[in-house]
């Protein structure tokens, strides 16, 4: 295991305690996790904590995760951005680094997509 202070740090905004859980279970060994569960959350911890990574739910109990990846986008330093959602969305979405279906994704393709998004 690498050491806690140089693991990439990732916000992963997401409102399903399960799916919370799981996407902490594959990525715990190679990264440090902060959780928000809503936008509010997230926009607070965004503009108080720095981040490598960004795991985005667009389903959140107070809007849509969409209407973060503008605010995410103009951080310095930049942070990468997986919208991460059940809903079947293009591989391709303006201003995100990967789309990646709840439905679909393999824990392995989860860990190699991070591990390529925060790797220098």
């Amino acid at each position: 295991m690498m050491n806690p202070t140089t693991l990439p740090r990732i916000l992963h905004i997401e409102d399903n305690q399960d799916i919370k859980a799981f996407v902490f279970s594959i990525l715990q060994d190679i990264a440090s996790i902060s959780h928000a569960s809503s936008l509010a959350t997230a926009e607070e911890k965004l503009s108080s904590e720095q981040f490598d990574l960004v795991i985005l739910d667009l389903v959140l109990p107070d809007g849509s995760g969409l209407d973060l990846i503008r605010e995410i986008k103009s951080l310095d330093p930049p942070v990468a951005i997986i919208v991460h959602s059940a809903h079947e969305l293009s591989d391709t979405m303006s201003g995100v680094d990967a789309v990646l279906s709840k439905l679909h994704t393999t824990e392995d393709d989860l860990r190699e997509l991070v591990q390529k998004l925060t790797t220098t």
